[in-house]
């Protein structure tokens, strides 16, 4: 380490910023006197820490600014100085990683008030910091290393102890003797305690033989009490073993109830997706049944039912045909024969015809034939009579006429027989419309009655749907009901049962504020406002009492029941501001963080043991054991005592309260009277309010019970009725089809009816008006008969007329040419009236013929129509059989789908009523375990305070006994505890207490005596331990240094000897160090009597043995050859040149040999204006010629 320059502003002498470049080796300052030479060593000292000015001759530090005069104000006066010091610490001797290191120290005033401040590498720093980092490196401001002007004197005129003391710096053993000193102190203060303590140890001796006689029976009542107190313990343990007992089975039940309802909740999530599921595959085969065994089913049937009408008009039109085939063959052969018969009916009449038209013709050809000769005769005998001729004439046109009517009476008759078959084949006819018209009717009767019988049918199932429909939405609606009932009554029982717990678990206190002082009404307004957080309650409010103890507890809380209980200090300290800030008033805070914990006294468990005590205050009051400090901080030790007459006998044991409200306080006072009760008091139980909330709970437990089983019952009804429902549905679903299938046949078989009735009308018409005209035409035929019978009379009797007219033989002739012309007219008119009836027969047979014919080919037609049309029918038939047969199967497979699906479906309704009831029983099952649950947590919540109470009882950190007897047990053994104690009369328990005091006192005397001489024993031997330490620490320091001192001595003196002696050498301590020198050439002299130079050159000596032992990186010398000649001067400088070598010298001198010896050289001089300056000198010689004399010396 080396120090590389010193730069400085406004210190001292010196204005402005100066630097001062050091190299290494040895640096020489030289200047006249009063310069500012020593002004550069204070600078150094300033930084390396003196804390006193007079080391930097000042007396304050603001003397050390430029300019700074006190009490003065110039304007060129600075206001701060800086100092800084830049160290080459490329070889880490400073403890710091940096190769080059630069302390700053400055000062600035602030007023008339100097402000230090510290820098390190320009970085803020601090004292401490640089006393570390130079204290490390051996840098001090006192240091050997750092001799200011006139210590080298003041080192001559040391006495022998000084020296002693300066070696024992050197040594390092000043920390020996403080320690020494410490250890002695140590000692003779153990010493004083331990002669203290004997005294006291004798003084509880003779006190503890003066108790003894008590200490027995006190010992003997201890041993009861302590009994007492293990009964007690065990006691409690056992109550709270059997508390922890039912709370353990209570929160086992519990958590396996809640296990059982998360399972059951997974059970019930998964029997919600199953029905779900369940209801999903439900409506698919609802679907599927509606698609499959609706429409299809319902159009199969459609089909089926269209199939069989077709194949049986088919089957029923090839019988038709088959029977109309036989009809046709049997009217075939009948018309065949007919056809013969009429044929050879017609040929015959034909044949007749012809031989009576040949008969005609002849009977003509013989009629004329008479007739001529008649007319020749007539005419003959009429030739002169104009009355024959007319007679004749009108015969004539007689005869014509009959002739005519007869023949229109042949064509009237052969009409009337053509008319008569017309009718009976019509009627015929009409009698097979007639048979068609029956059976059709009966078809359509049929078909009606089963169509009724479907519709009569259809309206019960109709009438059931709709009663089991309005059951089914009735049993839904009562469902809804219960189920909405159900959860109010849930609902209910919950709020019931948290009111419950609420009103068993409340500490709430009276119900307004109005007894509360006003600062703790603002301060619980604030509370409830939220403008305080942290604020607890009052100690009324957090507490809950019974009626029997509320007076007591309450005079024994007195004004402490309005005490805030906060959550910490720091809630106090803002309700404390706002009661400030508002002019409330004070309240008493009690904050959790920081109460102490109760702890009952001696005293107050033995007067908890005596007669009519009924327990400790705060064991009476429930509250949540986090206040637990509080409440023991307001009630203490107080006990609560039944009646007066009992804690009379106990006044003066402490603090005890009775039930009627008297206070008796440990020191004797009592307090009492009829004084009313307190305003603000604890909150009592109310028992009617708490059995009317658990009558509620178990009713609604019970209610809900009962509407759980009726839900229950419900869902197993609705899901019976639902399949009833689906099943009718179904029902007339499928009755609907069939209705459907036979309203189309009903319509199609009536069509039928009306064309049959039709037809059967046309034919009656037609049969009324053939017999109409058959009628008419036998009308006719009567009329016209008889007008030929009148018109043959008419011919008669004109043919007599006219015989008569003629008369004679002529006559006779005429008479029987008449008569045979007569006859032959008969005859011919009797053969025309043949030949036309035959004629007229001729076309009916004709017709007959032909329309026997046209009826055969007709029936041959139609037999093969028939026969084409019975092939059709019966390629129809089985073309609608395999139809049938093929729909039929297919309807079986529907049926059996729609059978499997309707199974299927039942079966999912099943599941599904299944799943649904054991849903809603476990949904029961869950509720009840969650009122269950509900109940033991009640339980739980009821037991835990006691269990909390009951554990507060037991000492802090009591461990469990092994074993706990049973609690009549304990109770019998308490009982005969409390009269062994009732035998042993009055016991003073306190000498027991004073005898145990003061034993334990004598113990600790005993302990500490023994430790006392321990530590007298260990401070002896620590002494001499460091007495030998320090003796070998000096001798070895005081050897090197001496050996160095007689070396450098006789270098720097150039000859003679010197040498350090032990003025005691037996007892170094007691003794100084003596400097024995001889100069050059000059005998023995005491350091005394040597002359002032000598003496500087045996400082000197004395100062380089010293760091030569402890050698330093750095030095620095204020004029240490102030008072030497110039043979000295030379040999120190070559002395200080030397160890240069290894080490940083900084010298301040005026010696011109110094100067020469110097590696560097720095003149500092002062203007006229006060200001110091400095140079460089480069040329040392020609610098010491250039002063004038006296200024340097030689």
């Amino acid at each position: 380490m080396r120090l590389l320059e010193l730069e400085f502003e406004n210190f001292k002498s010196f204005k402005g910023h100066v630097t001062v470049p050091l190299g290494t080796g040895f640096t020489c300052i030289t200047g006249p006197n009063g310069s500012g030479k020593s002004n550069i060593t204070d600078a150094i000292l300033f930084i390396l820490g003196s804390r006193s000015t007079k080391l930097l001759r000042a007396r304050r530090l603001s003397q050390l600014i430029y300019g700074y005069q006190e009490g003065k104000q110039r304007k060129s006066a600075a206001k701060h100085c800086r100092v800084s010091m830049l160290f080459d610490n490329s070889d880490r001797y400073l403890s710091i990683e940096s190769d080059l290191v630069k302390f700053t120290k400055s000062i600035r005033l602030r007023g008339d008030k100097p402000v230090t401040r510290y820098r390190l590498n320009d970085e803020p720093s601090s004292a401490s910091e640089f006393e570390s980092l130079f204290s490390r490196a051996g840098l001090y401001a006192t240091g050997y290393n750092i001799i200011q002007q006139g210590d080298v004197t003041q080192t001559s005129l040391m006495s022998g102890t000084e020296r002693r003391h300066k070696l024992e710096d050197v040594a390092g053993i000043t920390a020996y003797d403080q320690r020494l000193r410490k250890t002695r102190s140590a000692r003779e203060h153990v010493g004083a305690d331990l002669a203290l303590l004997e005294e006291r140890m004798r003084e509880v001796q003779r006190l503890l033989r003066q108790l003894e006689r008590e200490k027995r029976d006190a010992e003997r009542l201890e041993a009861i009490l302590l009994q007492l107190q293990e009964n007690e313990l065990l006691r409690h343990w056992r109550q709270v073993l059997d508390l922890e007992a039912s709370l353990e089975s209570r929160r086992e039940v519990v958590i396996r109830y809640r296990e059982e309802l998360e399972e059951l909740e997974s059970e019930l999530k998964e029997r919600q997706a199953t029905i779900g599921t369940l209801e999903h595959e439900y409506k698919n085969v609802e679907d599927d049944i509606s698609a499959a065994g609706g429409d299809r089913a319902r159009e199969l049937q459609q089909q089926l039912d269209e199939a069989r009408v077709a194949q049986a008009l088919a089957q029923s039109n090839s019988e038709q045909a088959q029977k109309q085939l036989a009809e046709l063959e049997t009217m075939r052969k009948t018309l065949r024969t007919e056809h013969r018969t009429a044929a050879a009916e017609l040929k015959m009449l034909r044949k007749s015809l012809d031989t009576t038209r040949s008969e005609t013709e002849l009977l003509v050809e013989q009629a004329a034939e008479n007739e001529a000769e008649l007319a020749e005769r007539e005419g003959a005998a009429a030739s002169g009579s104009q009355e024959i001729e007319a007679q004749r004439a009108t015969l004539d046109e007689l005869r014509q006429a009959a002739g005519t009517l007869e023949m229109q009476r042949h064509r009237l008759e052969g009409e009337r027989e053509q008319l008569e078959l017309q009718l009976a084949q019509t009627r015929e006819q009409a009698m097979g419309n007639e048979q068609l018209l029956v059976a059709a009717q009966a078809d359509v009767d049929d078909v009606d009655f089963h169509l009724q019988d479907l519709q009569l049918g259809r309206k019960p199932a109709a009438d059931n749907l709709r009663k089991v429909t309005r059951k089914y939405d009735k049993l839904n609606g009562e469902l809804a009901q219960v189920s909405e009932a159900l959860e109010r009554a849930e609902r209910e029982l919950h709020e019931t049962s948290v009111a419950l717990a609420a009103e068993q678990a409340a500490q709430r206190t009276q119900d307004e504020l109005g007894g509360y002082a006003r600062a703790v009404q603002g301060v619980l307004a604030a509370r409830d406002a939220g403008d305080l957080p942290g604020i607890v309650g009052t100690i009324a409010e957090l507490g809950r009492v019974d009626e029997e103890h509320a007076l007591a507890l309450e005079v024994a809380a007195g004004g402490r029941m309005q005490s805030v209980v906060v959550e910490d200090d720091a809630a106090a300290g803002t309700a404390i501001e706002f009661l400030k800030q508002r002019r409330l008033g004070r309240v008493r805070f009690l904050p959790l963080n920081k109460l102490r914990r109760y702890r009952p006294r001696a005293n107050a468990l033995l007067l908890l043991k005596q007669p009519g005590a009924i327990g400790f205050a705060q064991e009476l009051v429930q509250f949540d054991p986090r206040y637990a400090d509080a409440f023991g901080n307001v009630f203490g030790d107080t006990v609560i005592m039944h009646s007066l007459r009992e804690a009379r006998t106990l006044l003066g044991k402490g603090r005890m309260v009775t039930l009627e409200g008297e206070l008796l306080e440990p020191g004797g006072a009592m307090t009492g009277g009829s004084s009313p009760r307190a305003r603000v008091h604890f909150a009592t139980g109310d028992r009617a309010t708490l059995d009317e909330l658990a009558t509620l709970v178990k009713m609604a437990q019970a209610h809900n019970l009962e509407l759980g089983a009726t839900a229950s019952t419900l869902r197993e009804e609705v899901a019976i009725v639902a399949q009833a429902k689906a099943a009718l549905e179904s029902e007339c679903a499928t009755i609907q089809t069939r209705v459907t299938d036979y309203d189309s046949t009903v319509s199609r078989s009536a069509e039928q009816l009306q064309q049959v009735a039709n037809a059967l009308v046309t034919r009656k018409g037609a049969v009324t008006v053939l017999e109409t005209e058959l009628a008419q035409r036998e009308k006719a035929l009567v009329q016209l008969q008889g007008e030929i019978v009148t018109q043959h009379e008419s011919v008669a009797q004109a043919a007599e007329q006219l015989q008569q007219l003629t008369g004679g033989t002529e006559a006779k002739a005429l008479a029987q040419l008449q008569e045979t012309l007569t006859t032959l007219r008969d005859e011919l008119g009797k053969t025309r009236a043949e030949v036309a009836r035959l004629e007229a027969g001729e076309m009916p047979a004709t017709a007959e013929a032909e329309r026997l014919a046209a009826a055969l080919e007709q029936n041959n037609a139609g037999q093969r129509e028939t026969q084409k049309q019975h092939a059709t029918e019966r390629k129809l038939a089985r073309k609608l059989a395999q139809q049938v047969t093929s729909l039929e199967r297919e309807e079986h497979e529907k049926f059996e789908e729609l059978d499997g699906l309707r199974q299927r479906r039942d079966s999912l309704r099943d599941q599904l009523g299944e799943q649904r009831t054991t849903l809603a029983q476990r949904e029961e099952f869950g509720r009840g375990r969650r009122t269950a649950i509900d109940e033991l947590q009640l339980e739980i919540q009821v037991r835990e305070p006691k269990l909390v109470e009951a554990r507060q009882r037991l000492p802090k950190n009591a461990k469990q006994p092994s074993q706990v007897g049973g609690a009549e047990q304990l109770e019998v053994q308490r009982e005969s505890l409390e009269g062994q104690r009732t035998r042993l009369g009055n016991v003073n328990m306190l000498s027991l207490e004073h005898y145990r005091q003061e034993e334990e006192r004598l113990a600790r005397i005993r302990e500490a005596r023994k430790q006392l001489r321990k530590e007298v024993r260990r401070l002896e031997a620590l002494e001499a331990k460091i007495s030998a330490r320090k003796l070998e620490r000096f001798t070895e320091v005081y050897k090197h240094i001496d050996e160095n001192f007689q070396a450098t001595f006789t270098e720097l003196a150039g000859g003679g000897k010197a040498w350090l002696e032990l003025e005691k050498p037996d007892a170094v301590f007691e003794g100084g160090v003596s400097i024995k020198a001889r100069m050059p050439r000059k005998r023995l002299f005491p350091i005394e009597l040597l002359s002032g130079g000598e003496k500087s050159l045996v400082s000197m000596a004395f100062i380089f043995a010293i760091q030569r032992y402890d050698p330093s990186p750095f030095y620095l010398l204020d004029e240490p050859d102030q008072n030497l000649d110039g043979v000295n001067t030379e040999h120190i400088g070559r002395a200080i040149a030397l160890q240069s070598t290894v080490a940083q010298f900084l010298v301040v001198s005026l010696h011109h040999a110094a100067l020469r010896e110097a590696a560097h050289v720095l003149g500092v001089f002062m203007a006229d204006d006060g200001i110091s300056h400095m140079h460089q000198i480069h040329d040392v010689d020609s610098f010491i010629a250039s002063l004038p004399a006296g200024d340097v010396a030689a």
